[in-house]
């Protein structure tokens, strides 16, 4: 770790969130790897489309690629946005089942002093989320050192990291994090769930990792992939080890609430992945108990595209309580409720001298992405659920307030 991430942890921590914060729940960062030693991209991943893409939403098309210049980028998206906080999400490296950490087996990784660290010099914008693999021997620990440090949630991407969710070791992590967040409650878990482009998986047969069903068009698509096959996901052992963590008290929010990327309406489901029905599943149980409060969330990350855009009838169907704001920047936001005339600015503006305007919308994309989100859901309470969420999870004061 470096020396400005061993200080993270002596950082200003900024004035907590009020119960009716927005708060932009999902919000990746991350370093090349050059100098900072708090993260790292592997060559395969900058070689891909998808990071091009990254990249000009990012605002650094045509700069050089360094620790430096991304922390510069992040740092001025962060504070040049409006929203009262953003979470800062960390991605633990692939760790074996053995223990044993294999940065070289990771595509991208961000050390949890990181969002630590722009959260020092951003006090009142940033909450730090945390990641910690559950293969890792030191897992309880690691968890209280960042959530001491101010870590609101724990990060996982299945397929990228190598996680195994039906595992019995990590049904017992899972069960963990109802007692590990502040004061021994929960913790909540930000999960990826369903279809990840983004960032590669550890190897090429784990993407399936993030599924939590299976159909009878996933077993037809993995014939067709022959020696590259994905290993089929053990769904119900998935269910078992999620259910049994709630009914202990564990937070569950669903990334991009299972949506596939591509497809909506009947094609989602047969031409690529779903996992919204699961899902549905879930936030329509709410929890695991008896007179529990919620224990299941899914987050809209990742939906102002026209690609989703047709699924928001659905996302506005399910209970108000249980969605959450969220951006997952820097992937693709677009204005969906541009006029003809904005389209034909950036057109022209794209022929002259600014070909990115093509798809990247003017402004802060924090901000475009809260604008289009609020303007498809008027009034609805996914801006500041989590806001309401950390207060109800906050531990009793002696006086007995939270």
């Amino acid at each position: 770790m470096s020396e400005s991430g061993a200080a993270a942890g002596t950082a200003n921590n900024g004035a907590q969130p009020g119960p009716g914060s927005v708060i932009d729940v999902h919000v990746h960062v991350g370093l090349r790897g050059d100098s900072f030693g708090m993260g790292a991209f592997s060559d395969y991943f900058m070689a891909q489309p998808a990071f091009k893409v990254f990249l000009a939403y990012a605002r650094l098309r045509g700069r050089p690629i360094t620790d430096a210049v991304l922390h510069e980028a992040t740092v001025a998206a962060l504070d040049g946005c409006h929203l009262d906080r953003v979470v800062c999400l960390a991605l633990d490296p692939v760790y074996d089942p053995d223990g044993t950490r294999r940065e070289d087996r990771s595509h991208m990784w961000v050390d949890n002093a990181y969002p630590c660290w722009l959260r020092g010099e951003l006090p009142d914008r940033v909450l730090p989320g945390a990641s910690v693999h559950p293969y890792r021997r030191d897992f309880a620990d690691e968890v209280r050192l960042w959530v001491d440090n101010g870590a609101v949630l724990l990060k996982w991407l299945p397929s990228a990291q190598a996680i195994d969710l039906a595992e019995p070791a990590v049904g017992a992590r899972l069960r963990e994090l109802a007692h590990l967040g502040p004061g021994g409650g929960p913790l909540p878990l930000l999960l990826h769930i369903g279809s990840e482009y983004a960032i590669p998986p550890a190897d090429p047969t784990l993407s399936s990792l993030d599924f939590h069903s299976w159909s009878a068009w996933d077993t037809l698509r993995n014939r067709l992939r022959g020696r590259r096959a994905w290993v089929r996901p053990r769904v119900r052992e998935v269910e078992a080890n999620l259910r049994a963590a709630a009914g202990e008290g564990a937070v569950i929010i669903f990334a991009h609430a299972g949506l596939p990327y591509y497809f909506s309406g009947r094609l989602a489901g047969v031409f690529e992945h779903s996992d919204f029905d699961v899902v549905r599943g879930y936030l329509a149980r709410g929890s695991e108990r008896p007179d529990d409060g919620r224990r299941y969330f899914a987050d809209v990350s990742a939906c102002c595209t026209p690609f989703r855009k047709p699924n928001f009838k659905q996302l506005a169907a399910l209970p108000k309580d249980a969605l959450l704001f969220g951006s997952d920047f820097p992937t693709p936001v677009f204005e969906l409720s541009a006029n003809l005339k904005h389209h034909l600015d950036d057109l022209r503006a794209a022929i002259v001298s600014e070909p990115e305007r093509l798809i990247v919308p003017e402004g802060n994309l924090l901000d475009v992405n809260r604008a289009e989100l609020e303007r498809a859901f008027p009034g609805h309470p996914m801006f500041t659920n989590f806001a309401a969420l950390l207060a109800s999870l906050a531990p009793a004061t002696p006086g007995g307030n939270r």
